[in-house]
């Protein structure tokens, strides 16, 4: 009984709210994928991610477009050399939400490496 009160006391100091309050746009896998190969070099073509991440057009374009109704990208059609082409932008807030979301995930595995 007396394990059991222990293991409570320091469940109930772990991060867990941080966790539950993570931002789910980033957290999800292909999103957060598309944001850090966007991050070194600010902006790409859409077949560049797409070849990179080995995206269906369609399963691109869906997460595309959830990361600029967030504002994180910003999403131009336009021409190169004559040929229709899309570059999608990281914007300022995507930057600093990336690196909101990198600050969270790092407080929350120091706290529990701590606790263990």
């Amino acid at each position: 009984m007396a394990n059991e009160q222990h293991n409570n006391s320091k469940e109930s100091e772990l991060p867990l709210d941080e966790v539950v309050g993570i931002d789910t746009i980033l957290h999800s896998p292909p999103r957060l994928a598309i944001m850090m190969l966007l991050l070194p070099r600010l902006k790409a073509t859409f077949t560049l991610i797409q070849k990179t991440l080995k995206f269906t057009s369609g399963n691109l374009t869906a997460h595309l477009s959830k990361l600029e109704e967030n504002k994180m990208v910003e999403i131009q059609k336009g021409f190169v050399d004559a040929q229709p082409t899309t570059i999608i932008y990281l914007t300022k807030f995507g930057r600093e939400k990336l690196r909101e979301y990198a600050k969270i995930l790092v407080n929350i595995l120091e706290k529990m490496l701590e606790e263990n």
